[in-house]
């Protein structure tokens, strides 16, 4: 086909169409080789065909050149093998499989991990994908291979996905003109590229920009934090935007011996102190005083006046009532100072501290916020702190209101592996043998996948909901909660080795509840995908 046919081609091909063979003059597009030699008795069959061959053309990436272009050069050797062909139709079933689609950034990465790439044959349908989605897109680069990368530089749609970003002025203008999500992808790349250099050019330009696009350059910059940031994020405690400032002093607390860690903690030392008993003995207590009235000079400290981010609620059962404004700035504080910083001025262990906390009446905001804190600061001290009192004291906790203000997922993941199944293994199997309330729940803190005693024990506490699901009809929070767990959570929880153990146990249960047959149906169904997934990584390649 030449280059002025494919130009033409759709909108020639429409017209004959809208118009009807037998009153269009105009030739049938030359799509096809055949298609030059039509005969006005099979014009129709032309028009389906080219429809059909133009189609596929764009859906295999083609696209129509605006001038006579060279033909691109072939595309080099790829050094890594490619998946084989059980690993091909897994990664096509999880492109085209709701049920799967969420396993594939996860598969990409092990593809990764054991030196495969995508074979060459799906690699069109899986940079359409990746454009789709973010996550795909994150773990696309190392499983893609030179092919891939080849591919992506010759469409402009997947260009960005993969192809290493031009060091050349239009570049640039990308970052001064582009789009906000041009503006972004951008400099993600370039971060990747020269951190030092990237940086600087980004502090230069964020105090002159609007605050949607602060607020999302800065999402960045936390990646890249360094001494000399912290100038301009100080600057930024001054800005316009209330998100921007919060992000500014979050930032700026994580760099060493910044001058606001100072400034917070010369107003915050004052309000916190420590009772113990005679002679030490007794429990350790906390002694709470309010900040004072707020003022202008807090907004330098990274204080707001009025920040519904700390608006909590305090007290107990139904009594519970929002936080003060003066209770809310305490709670500010705390989140930003390093929560290792009162241990050692109170003389105190993480664990004495937050049990002084949930005994005091200012247990909030004191407990959410220092678990902000134990975030931002990657305290795992404190993260291990915090699970003992969520796995002894959660009745406690519930009453005062302050469990649901306290990412405990987000804390779980700061502890080794190890450490999250030392801690919690042997007190969540006891919850899951009693099936005490919520039992599930705990499931989702420990790291997967679980070893076959717990899988035991899960299978056999689910085995007894399930052939007595009848008796929970009147029951909808417990119908919903157990059949969501078993859909959404229980296969990825499970070790493939472990599938005929887990098949064994729910066949032979006798017919359950129908709420739960569609998801124990699909749970096992994504149980042996995954054993096919596993399967598929120890494939031999071939050529």
């Amino acid at each position: 086909m030449t280059t002025s046919h494919s130009q033409a081609s759709w909108p020639q091909l429409l017209r004959v169409a809208l118009l009807g063979t037998r009153q269009s003059g105009e030739p049938v597009p030359a799509v096809l080789a055949t298609a030059d030699t039509a005969t006005s008795e099979d014009r129709e069959q032309q028009v389906l065909l080219a429809a059909g061959a133009l189609a596929l053309m764009r859906r295999a990436g083609h696209q129509l050149p605006t001038a006579t272009v060279a033909t691109p050069a072939p595309a080099p050797p790829d050094p890594l093998p490619p998946l084989g062909p059980l690993g091909t139709a897994c990664l096509q079933r999880l492109m085209v499989d709701e049920l799967f689609v969420d396993l594939l950034p996860d598969y990409l990465r092990q593809v990764a991990a054991v030196g495969r790439r995508v074979p060459d044959s799906l690699l069109a349908h899986l940079l359409r994908h990746a454009k789709q989605s973010v996550e795909t897109a994150a773990v696309l680069e190392p499983v893609a291979g030179t092919r891939g990368r080849w591919l992506a530089s010759l469409n402009p749609e997947w260009k960005s996905l993969l192809a290493p970003p031009d060091t050349d002025a239009p570049d640039l203008q990308r970052w001064e003109t582009g789009t906000l999500s041009e503006r972004r992808a951008w400099l993600r790349s370039r971060f990747r590229q020269d951190a030092d250099a990237t940086r600087a050019l980004l502090l230069v330009a964020l105090p002159t920009e609007p605050a949607k696009a602060q607020e999302a350059f800065l999402e960045i910059l936390a990646d890249y934090l360094h001494p000399d940031t912290e100038p301009v994020l100080e600057t930024l405690l001054r800005a316009r935007g209330q998100e921007v400032r919060r992000q500014a002093a979050a930032l700026l607390v994580q760099l060493p011996g910044a001058a606001l860690v100072e400034r917070l903690w010369a107003r915050a030392k004052p309000l916190l102190a420590v009772k113990r008993g005679l002679l030490g003995l007794g429990k350790t207590t906390l002694d709470v005083t309010l900040p004072p009235t707020w003022d202008k000079s807090w907004l330098a400290d990274g204080i707001e006046e009025k920040n519904d981010q700390y608006a909590y609620y305090s007290g107990t059962g139904n009594r519970a009532t929002p936080l003060g404004p003066s209770a809310i700035r305490l709670g500010n504080m705390l989140a930003l100072l390093p929560p290792s910083r009162w241990t050692t001025h109170l003389g105190v262990s993480a664990e004495e501290l937050l049990a002084a906390a949930l005994a005091s009446e200012w247990v909030v905001p004191l407990l959410p916020c220092w678990a902000i804190s134990t975030l931002t600061h990657q305290d795992a001290d404190f993260a291990a702190a915090f699970l003992k009192l969520w796995l002894h004291q959660r009745p406690t906790l519930q009453k005062a209101h302050a469990d649901r203000n306290i990412d405990w997922a987000a804390l779980t993941e700061l502890l080794p592996v190890a450490t999250r199944q030392e801690l919690l293994l042997k007190p969540i199997l006891l919850r899951v043998r009693r099936q005490e309330p919520n039992w599930t729940d705990d499931l989702l803190q420990l790291p997967t996948p679980w070893p076959r005693e717990l899988t035991t024990e899960v299978l056999q506490s689910l085995s007894a909901k399930l052939t007595n699901s009848a008796t929970l009809e009147r029951f909808h929070t417990d119908l919903f909660q157990l059949s969501y767990f078993i859909s959404q959570h229980l296969a990825p929880a499970l070790n493939p080795t472990d599938a005929p153990l887990v098949e064994t146990t729910l066949l032979a249960l006798p017919e359950v509840h129908s709420t739960f047959q569609n998801s124990v149906h699909n749970m096992l169904e994504t149980l042996r995908f995954r054993v096919e997934l596993a399967a598929s990584l120890a494939e031999e390649a071939r050529n």
